[in-house]
């Protein structure tokens, strides 16, 4: 690992342990209800290898995609990834783009001509 990736991993947990020593020292303070810290790696293939380096089982949702968790108490460390990175990041810039349309009394519609 480079020196600076080395820099930046022992950074975060760093400020994992400061934020931890804080919620104890400010106990009127809120933790969020979902305690996940997801760990994006776009593809299943990087879950997959991601899992077999840290001993962690990988599971496929019904739409193929995958992930690997680590529990910590209530909280959860989630690698996740996609059977089709591609379409699915097509798939959430169409939802997007229709939401902000939607939001705006506006209609989305292919241009003449073109492919829908």
């Amino acid at each position: 690992m480079p020196q600076s990736s080395q820099d930046s991993r022992a950074e975060y947990i760093t400020g994992l342990r400061k934020l931890a020593d804080w919620l104890e020292q400010n106990t009127e303070t809120s933790v969020p209800s979902d305690g996940d810290i997801l760990l994006p790696l776009t593809k299943n293939e990087a879950v997959e290898a991601h899992a077999a380096a840290t001993g962690l089982e990988v599971r496929y949702d019904n739409d193929g995609n995958a992930s690997a968790v680590a529990k910590f108490g209530a909280i959860a460390y989630r690698a996740y990834g996609y059977a089709d990175w591609d379409q699915h990041y097509a798939q959430h810039q169409e939802q997007t783009a229709r939401n902000w349309a939607d939001k705006n009394d506006m209609v989305i519609q292919p241009r003449e001509g073109g492919a829908r």
